[in-house]
């Protein structure tokens, strides 16, 4: 389902960056922001949405598990959906900085016009999509960079609300029809 979301919001996303644009390579990718390693050192750009956090929304979490009724009749007992927010960062490394900071002025621009996804499109499973700018103080970007091993790239942090995961087994439940009682008077009539 993570991934599902991901792969929805780059897919818009590149979209929204190439129109106009005569080439047919993407222009950012579900991937680890640029390193400077080996691999990425012939690159003239790698723009990248990073998943950085993952973070379940406990204000609506329901605690008890319900009791749901299949189109068979059957009674099943599922337990509570998770509900999780998605801490994306996108980071745009270009060799001319200031094409990085170009495309980092597109993307706010995308998702400022784009805050709400409710289509047809959006994944199985996925009703609803809200993607807010996030706004990390300098120690937490220090420390979100250093854990991604590299140095500071110009970048934007979204959180993206509520992805509901609803897969979890359906145990089956036989339901109460008939209570009988055998009240018998207590001491002498």
């Amino acid at each position: 389902m993570i991934y599902d979301v991901l792969h929805f919001l780059k897919q818009r996303l590149d979209g929204f960056l190439s129109e106009g644009r005569a080439g047919s390579e993407p222009l950012i990718a579900l991937a680890n922001p640029w390193s400077g390693n080996d691999s990425n050192k012939s690159a003239s750009f790698l723009n990248s949405i990073s998943l950085i956090q993952v973070e379940e929304e406990r204000v609506f979490k329901s605690q008890l598990p319900k009791v749901v009724q299949r189109p068979n009749g059957q009674h099943v007992v599922r337990e509570p959906d998770i509900k999780l927010n998605l801490y994306v960062l996108m980071s745009a490394y270009h060799k001319n900085y200031e094409d990085g900071l170009k495309l980092l002025s597109r993307i706010v621009r995308f998702f400022q016009v784009n805050q709400v996804f409710e289509d047809n499109d959006l994944p199985a499973g996925v009703g609803k999509l809200v993607v807010e700018l996030h706004t990390a103080g300098f120690e937490q970007q220090n420390q979100i960079w250093a854990s991604l091993s590299t140095g500071y790239i110009p970048s934007v942090i979204y959180k993206v609300r509520m992805i509901i995961i609803d897969d979890g087994p359906d145990r089956p439940v036989s339901l109460i029809r008939e209570v009988k009682t055998d009240i018998s008077p207590i001491g002498p009539n």
